[in-house]
């Protein structure tokens, strides 16, 4: 499918190893240009299939935290992880509102890092595309805002004031989001999308039946941070259009309390039948 590329970017755009594989064709042998072109794809397609762990055009190797690094961990001790992060590829072409490039290599720059097992920072970040830290933070809330997740380290280790990557989680599942589809947009497993259920369906229970904060931060083991989250949540979304959803949070707690009462050992009579 070709791409439709803005003329103030045709440059840019075939400046490529493809472009440059046809051109050198082309002049050195004088075949013709479909000649050419079919060529300079099929050596293309060669090295993505055999060099396409190797670094492509556009990217870079950065040093970026690994996942596992928890909060207040000194830098000199923090565990890097290499890895291939890119600044530039030819769809970038395609997008004429810089607004929106910006946006794109965000979501891009963050979730690269991520699959390979690292957290970019929003400094990270403003380096990486020449932009100053506020305006990276600004980018961040609206495409947050648009129920985008950006994994930064600040969100993914609750560090800071801004919105833990949890309640963000939870505010699409009381959107109606599926399992399925909160763990494609957010790269969470659905174990730990499951878990942050489970905590919040408690938290909800526990908050109908009138636990004060420092009940609640006794009963749970949540984090005063994540306890105050969780009660602006159950506010926020406690309107006819999220019964259904409030509903079957409390049912999922009560289930799992009632399922755990039932664990009592039972006994097996002479009739065949049993009691408790």
């Amino acid at each position: 499918m070709s791409l439709e590329i803005s003329k103030e970017y045709l440059s840019t755009f075939n400046r490529r190893i493809q472009t440059q594989i046809y051109n050198e064709i082309r002049r050195d042998y004088s075949f013709p240009r479909i000649i050419c072109r079919t060529l300079s794809e099929l050596f293309n397609s060669y090295f993505d299939l055999y060099f396409s762990s190797q670094r492509k055009e556009g990217q870079i190797i950065f040093s970026a935290v690994s996942r596992d690094v928890p909060p207040g961990v000194p830098v000199e001790e923090m565990h890097l992880i290499p890895v291939r992060l890119t600044l530039y590829e030819g769809d970038d072409c395609t997008v004429k509102n810089q607004q929106d490039l910006l946006d794109k290599r965000i979501t891009r720059l963050s979730n690269e890092a991520y699959v390979q097992g690292t957290l970019l920072t929003q400094a990270d970040m403003a380096i990486l595309l020449g932009e100053s830290t506020k305006t990276i933070m600004r980018h961040i809330t609206e495409l947050e805002n648009k129920d985008k997740l950006i994994p930064t380290r600040g969100k993914w280790k609750d560090i800071g004031p801004g919105v833990s990557h949890k309640k963000r989680i939870l505010e699409l599942y009381l959107k109606g989001y599926e399992y399925t589809e909160i763990e494609r947009n957010t790269k969470h497993t659905g174990a730990a999308i499951m878990r942050y259920v489970k905590d919040f369906s408690r938290m909800l229970v526990l908050t109908d039946e009138g636990f004060n904060d420092t009940e609640l931060r006794i009963i749970t083991g949540l984090s005063d941070k994540t306890i105050q989250e969780y009660k602006d949540l159950i506010e926020i979304y406690s309107t006819p259009d999220y019964q259904e959803r409030l509903t079957q949070l409390r049912n999922i707690f009560r289930k799992k309390t009632t399922h755990e009462i039932n664990k009592e050992p039972t006994l097996i009579n002479n009739s065949g039948g049993s009691k408790k």
